[in-house]
């Protein structure tokens, strides 16, 4: 049984994945005493010892999510936890880390838009911008797997995330906002983890694979869905006019390459969270 490496294990991400990486590797995962990624001889000595096969890098620092981040620190923490890792690869078989669409620079459209379409522009903001500096950093080792993920949906997570601002809507029965509407391409987290367990099982031929689920819908539909989903006739109220930039991936790669294609169609993936957030709501 292959034996993996798990960072960020207890972010939204990290807590799904791991039930199903489990199922197929030996998964260890370290919390923040245990290793701390900003130390580099620490995670050299850790990797060293251990002998990953893989190495599944899913720790960001987050702000919003841990008073333990902070915000000014936020460029330099990201880049230092993965040029650890990075530094250590000859210590194990390869090293895969999650990448977002933000590395396309979100200030611009991204549509339907290919890896190849990597480097078109430099991201403005903060966090496309430490996604885009590891992508060219991958670009130059042979053991390292940019999984560059859009939009992404599940259990656990963040309450001002979309779907579940729109399924809370719903359960307290007040108007969906939404800022400006734009098409987004969502990805159920249960199929991230099964893009993981095959870029772990197999020899990827490419550097970078867009994570996504290949249905490009705009936020209002996907409003609508949580809302017939409830059998409610609730507003949905657009506060701006026009459509924002577009988010959304061209999945092709990593279809044509695996033969596996998202196995959770957004419908049924809503009708499962909005199952989740009643077991857990507060209300």
């Amino acid at each position: 049984m292959k034996k993996i490496l798990l960072t960020g294990s207890t972010g939204f991400i990290g807590r799904n994945i791991l039930p199903i990486l489990q199922k197929h590797f030996e998964v260890v995962v370290p919390k923040r005493q245990d290793l701390n990624l900003m130390d580099e001889n620490e995670v050299k000595t850790f990797l060293f010892l251990h002998k990953f096969d893989a190495v599944i890098h899913n720790a960001n620092p987050n702000p919003v999510k841990n008073n333990l981040d902070q915000p000014d620190l936020f460029l330099e923490d990201s880049l230092r936890m993965f040029a650890n890792l990075y530094a250590s690869r000859a210590y194990f078989g390869k090293l895969i880390y999650m990448g977002s669409g933000a590395e396309y620079d979100k200030s611009l459209d991204i549509t339907n838009i290919k890896e190849e379409d990597f480097g078109r522009s430099v991201p403005k903001d903060t966090y496309g911008l430490s996604k885009y500096i590891m992508n060219i950093m991958a670009q130059s080792a042979d053991n390292v797997i940019d999984l560059c993920v859009f939009a992404c949906y599940g259990p656990y997570d963040h309450p001002s995330k979309f779907i579940t601002h729109c399924i809370q809507c719903c359960l307290n029965k007040t108007p969906i906002s939404i800022r400006q509407d734009c098409k987004f391409d969502y990805l159920h987290v249960f199929d991230v983890a099964k893009m993981l367990v095959w870029l772990i099982d197999n020899n990827p031929k490419h550097t970078t694979y867009n994570a996504g689920s290949g249905r490009h819908l705009l936020l209002s539909d996907i409003a609508k869905i949580v809302v017939q989903q409830f059998h409610l006739d609730l507003p949905i109220e657009v506060q701006s006019p026009g459509l924002n930039k577009e988010y959304t991936a061209n999945v092709t790669r990593f279809v044509e390459e695996s033969g596996l294609m998202p196995s959770i169609p957004i419908e049924i993936g809503i009708a499962m969270q909005i199952q989740w957030e009643k077991e857990h709501s507060k209300l």
